[in-house]
Formats: C-alpha cells, sequence, structure tokens
C-alpha cells in the first residue's frame, strides 16, 4: 500500500498527526502515478496546500503538464490569491489540450472579481472549441443566471435537460427554471417547472420558491400548504415565516398570521421583518400595544431602516401622538436623504398641535412628491383653504381636478377661491 492511501486511511480515522506524517514519506518515497492520486483525493477533501505541494513537485518534473497549472490555479482561486491564479492561467496556451478547461476557471476567476462579461467571453470561447461539452454548457446557464439573464439561463437548462439530464453538479435543472421564471415574471411555467423539480428531489429552497411563486400568483391555500410542508422539514427556514402569515392574512386568517408570526419570532428573535410585519398584522387585529412593541423591536435592529420607521410614525399619528411624531421625524431628518411621507407626517402632527407655520413648511417640501397622490393633495388643499393661502391653493387644486377632473367638493372649492379674487 502506498504512503499516499495509508494517509488517506487515516484522514478518515481523524488522526490528522499521523496523515500528516504519511504525507511527507509519500512526497518522498511514492511513486508520481501514486502522487497524481493523491493530489486528486486531498482536493477533493479540501487539502488544499497539501494538494499543491504534491502539484509543484509534479510540476518540476513534469513542466509541460499543463493540467497542473490548472489545478494549481483552482488551488489559488479557492485560497483567494487570485493574482497567483492568473499567473497559472496565463501559462496555458491555446495549443494546449487543457484550454478549454483553462478558459472555465478563467471565467470562474472573473466572475470572483465580478467581471462577468469577461467571464461570458470566456465561456463563449471555450463553446467555440468544443462546442458539445455540458460543463460548458452548464457553466453559462449558471452564469447568466447569477447576472440576471433569465432567458438565456433558461435556454441552458432546458438544453441540457433534453440531453436528459435532471442534475448538474448537485444543481437540480427544474428547479433553475423555475427561478429563472419567476424572475421573468411568468409564474406558470415556474410553478410547472418547481412542481417539477420536487417530484425529483424534495429540496427546502424549491420548496421556499414553490410556496413564494403560488403566493405571487394569488394561490394562497396552495403557497399555505407549500410552506408550512418546508416548516415540518426545517422549522429554522426563518424565510419561510413572513410569506406563510401573508398568506393567511390573504385568506383573511388574521389569529393565524400573527401566530406564525410569534412561531418565527421564536425561532429567530433578530429577523426584523418579523417584527415588522407582525407590527402590521397586530394592527389589523387592533391591537395597537403589540403592534408597537413590534415597530420598536424592529427599529432596535435596524435603526436606519425607512420603511419601519414610517410605519410607526403613521402609528403614532394614528393615535394623536403628535409630539411623539414630531420629535421622532426630526431625528430622522437629519439623515441627507428621506422618504417624503416623512414630511407629509409632519405636516399631519404640526397640525394636530395647531402649529401651523411648521405644517406648512412641511407640506412644501412634501409637496412635489406628491403632485399625484390624490389623497395628499386633498389634505393640503383643506389646510391651504383653513390658513387661507389663496395663491397656492390654486396649484394645487389644478393639481388635484388634473387627476380627478369630477370631483364636486374640490370645483366647489375652486368656484369659492376664484369668486373671492
Amino acid at each position: 500500500m502506498s504512503y499516499g492511501q495509508k494517509m488517506i486511511d487515516t484522514l478518515q480515522k481523524n488522526e490528522l498527526e499521523e496523515a500528516m506524517n504519511y504525507f511527507e514519506q509519500a512526497l518522498k518515497q511514492d511513486t508520481d502515478e501514486e502522487l497524481y492520486l493523491l493530489a486528486d483525493s486531498l482536493y477533493q477533501l479540501g487539502f488544499l496546500k497539501e494538494t499543491e505541494k504534491i502539484s509543484l513537485q509534479l510540476l518540476e518534473r513534469y513542466p509541460e503538464d499543463d493540467e497542473l497549472k490548472v489545478n494549481l490555479a483552482e488551488i489559488a482561486i479557492e485560497s483567494n490569491e487570485l493574482e497567483a491564479a492568473m499567473d497559472w492561467l496565463l501559462e496555458v496556451t491555446e495549443a494546449s489540450v487543457v484550454y478549454p478547461q483553462s478558459l472555465l476557471v478563467l471565467a470562474d476567476l472573473y466572475q470572483v472579481q465580478g467581471l462577468y462579461e469577461v467571464s461570458e467571453q470566456k465561456l463563449l470561447k471555450a463553446k467555440e472549441i468544443v462546442p458539445d461539452e455540458p460543463v460548458i454548457d452548464f457553466a453559462l446557464a449558471e452564469l447568466h443566471f447569477s447576472m440576471g439573464k433569465y432567458a438565456q439561463a433558461i435556454h441552458g437548462y432546458e438544453e441540457l435537460m433534453v440531453q436528459g439530464l435532471t442534475e448538474f453538479s448537485g444543481i437540480n435543472l427544474a428547479s433553475r427554471c423555475g427561478s429563472s421564471y419567476s424572475a421573468l415574471g411568468d409564474l406558470e411555467q415556474a410553478i410547472l417547472y418547481l412542481e417539477q423539480s420536487l417530484e425529483e428531489k424534495e429540496n427546502v429552497d424549491t420548496l421556499f420558491q414553490l410556496g413564494f411563486s403560488y403566493l405571487q400568483d394569488k394561490q394562497y391555500r396552495r403557497s399555505i400548504e407549500t410552506l408550512n410542508q418546508l416548516k415540518e422539514l426545517d422549522p429554522n427556514y426563518t424565510t419561510l415565516y413572513p410569506y406563510l402569515a401573508k398568506g393567511h392574512e390573504e385568506e383573511n386568517e388574521l389569529d393565524k398570521a400573527l401566530e406564525t408570526i410569534k412561531e418565527g419570532l421564536r425561532v429567530d428573535q433578530y429577523n426584523y421583518e418579523l417584527f415588522y410585519y407582525g407590527a402590521g398584522i397586530a394592527i389589523k387585529l387592533e391591537d395597537e400595544t403589540l403592534a408597537e412593541d413590534y415597530y420598536l423591536q424592529a427599529i432596535q435592529l435596524v435603526p436606519e431602516n425607512a420603511s419601519v420607521q414610517l410605519s410607526y410614525t403613521n402609528l403614532l399619528l394614528q393615535q394623536n401622538r403628535y409630539d411623539e411624531t414630531i420629535e421622532l421625524i426630526q431625528k430622522i431628518l437629519v439623515q441627507n436623504e428621506v422618504d417624503p411621507q416623512f414630511y407629509w407626517n409632519l405636516a399631519l402632527a404640526n397640525e394636530g398641535i395647531e402649529e401651523y407655520s411648521a405644517a406648512s413648511t412641511a407640506y412644501q417640501k412634501a409637496y412635489p412628491a406628491f403632485r399625484q397622490n390624490k389623497d395628499f393633495l386633498k389634505s393640503y388643499i383643506y389646510f391651504l383653504r383653513e390658513e387661507g393661502e389663496r395663491t397656492i391653493i390654486k396649484d394645487v387644486l389644478n393639481d388635484y381636478l388634473t387627476l380627478d377632473a369630477a370631483d364636486a367638493e374640490m370645483l366647489e372649492i375652486l368656484d369659492e377661491i376664484n369668486s373671492n379674487y
């Protein structure tokens, strides 16, 4: 038995120190063929440094072995030594039999660096050389998927499926097609592929994608059933809980929706989305105390999240807690960019405490963003009418009547304004 084989056997017994002793002996006494085999085994086991050491030793003996250079490049990429990986790959010329393989690794290197278009060029070049290689087709499909080129990704995956393949490198092809169609908004095709994928192999990510697709397609009961199935398989899959709650909400099962949120929080108490969505459910159930508690916990987790802050100010306004609303919004307005809804809420809060000058300023800042919003315009018109702002009110009325020319109340206010000139 070779020292390399003794090393592998010892590793399987978790006897690392003895295995390393066998490794040193293998480098000195095993044949080159045995070292090639050992390098392959160690790479599969994740022993990159040892694999690199063997490959460098072999390369000294066989400097024309380009496959060793490609292997060393792969090791360098996994070790985040990207410049070294590039150096190894550039040593492989177009005349080499492993040149297409080097292009695949080069594409991987460029993808790691975020240079997706360059990666795509390398894969297309490899495909020109070896047009019927499934490894290249899959790599292209995966690259297109990661680039958001979903139509091209689907073409690649379906080409592989035509060849009778259902999986490649542990990836279910039907699941990838389903995810791609979902991203394109074709829910019917997405659901068909995702259902097919689950018939081939049960997978928690595919179950989630299917449940989410059912939800988007307004098949709420099927979404609930699928996400409950996922929950039974993996209750720690925390992403499912907001969507399962949403399904119950759409079915008007608000108590079940809130219980789902609480169940999710027992699994992950640091998931702000659960607190945020749960607050909305609590409001519908008229439990404003719980809603406020959830909003405050969400804000504590994500203090800069504008959506959470805005929803909380909406609750404070609803409860006529104007001073607290103003205090919170003024802290938020220190930021460079804010949602204009904050200015609208600030205007309403200042109106509530009869600080009309401050309310006017806030309305003016919100106005440009809400010239197409009838609710805002109507609120602003009532305020301007009360304050006697005759000039500004005509502009706001014109904006409103552009959206709804038949609103009798607004037409009456406009006539009233015109008759006073």
